[in-house]
């Protein structure tokens, strides 16, 4: 295996000189730094991140804290994470640094992973792909003055230097996904959602909201489950029969959308009875049968964004919430109803 002595050999140079060379040290010349980086390519080394770590007792890690989920398995069939961990990813790769993931199936497991990727990794850049009124995971890490934070979601707590936001105007974009619906006829509109504690959620229910009233419309909301379908079944059954006059329903993202359209074959409605509108704009709403029409928020950008803004680099870097647009993207689920428009 090729060491830091090889590459310093190679360079002419001694191994204190290559290790301050590799870290771009000020008091070593471009032109020795021009030579240990050509022995390095020459014999394809690659720092030994974790015993710097150790050493110097700094890191080149980036900590992304996930939700808490009863199923790890539905994060990893969420597209949303796997665009924005991509995002930040891209990010790390350009500037020397890694990742590393925090989960957990409940707020405890999640605060105990959190800190112990933390503390064992030294870690003091986390984000957050998710934001949470009362969360004690965010709390916890909040108290230690040396990391410094980017939460993916809405802004909530009080200002701090070592806190930033990187989100989409999820209210408007919920607004604008509602005026969409009635623009193309439909007026009884259901908004259907999993956890109103994330905020995402809840902000997206009240741009519904607000639109809705603003039209007169009738308020419709439906929890479902995010794992026992045979509740959900039994919901959405008693819920239709209540409400026979539901024409459309504004699902909190594309993995709820995909949950209705799969809860209308069990109970045996057909496909196109109800128009379906989803969030996020994620690959499944391509192949969805229909095809989905859904907010693309950007994932991916937001998660460049979020590591940029964490390590630095970002302009107006300083301002605590930055926003990054929504854009509606129209598919065969959303087809115009032959109602006149007042």
């Amino acid at each position: 295996m090729v060491t830091i002595k090889d590459v310093a050999k190679l360079a002419g140079v001694s191994t204190s000189t290559a290790s301050r060379a590799m870290h771009d040290s000020s008091i070593i010349s471009e032109a020795t730094k021009e030579r240990v980086r050509q022995a390095m390519a020459e014999l394809d080394y690659s720092p030994n991140f974790s015993a710097q770590n150790l050493v110097n007792r700094k890191t080149n890690t980036i900590g992304i804290v996930l939700p808490v989920r009863e199923n790890q398995d539905s994060l990893g069939d969420n597209p949303f994470f796997m665009q924005i961990i991509q995002g930040i990813s891209s990010v790390c790769s350009q500037n020397d640094y890694m990742v590393s993931l925090a989960t957990g199936r409940s707020d405890r497991e999640l605060e105990k992973n959190t800190q112990t990727l933390i503390r064992s990794g030294n870690i003091d850049k986390i984000i957050f792909l998710y934001s949470k009124k009362g969360d004690p995971i965010f709390t916890a890490v909040k108290k230690q003055r040396k990391v410094s934070s980017v939460v993916v979601g809405q802004a909530y707590d009080a200002p701090s230097p070592n806190i930033h936001y990187v989100d989409n105007n999820n209210y408007q974009a919920s607004q604008d996904a509602t005026k969409f619906l009635w623009e193309k006829g439909y007026r009884h509109i259901v908004y259907a959602y999993t956890d109103m504690q994330e905020l995402v959620q809840s902000d997206r229910y009240e741009g519904y909201r607000t639109y809705a009233t603003q039209k007169q419309l009738t308020d419709y909301s439906l929890h479902l489950s995010r794992t026992n379908d045979e509740a959900n079944v039994a919901k959405l059954q008693s819920f239709l029969a209540d409400h026979p006059e539901v024409q459309a329903f504004i699902a909190c993202d594309d993995i709820q959308a995909i949950r209705l359209q799969r809860l209308f074959k069990i109970i045996d409605v057909a496909p196109d009875r109800y128009a379906i509108f989803g969030f996020n704009n994620s690959l499944i709403t391509k192949i969805a049968s229909p095809a989905l029409t859904s907010v693309d928020i950007f994932p991916y950008e937001l998660g460049e964004k979020a590591a940029t803004v964490l390590l630095g680099q970002a302009e107006n870097s300083q301002n605590q919430t930055l926003i990054i647009p929504h854009k509606i993207i129209e598919r065969e689920s959303t087809p115009s109803l032959t109602v006149k428009t007042n």
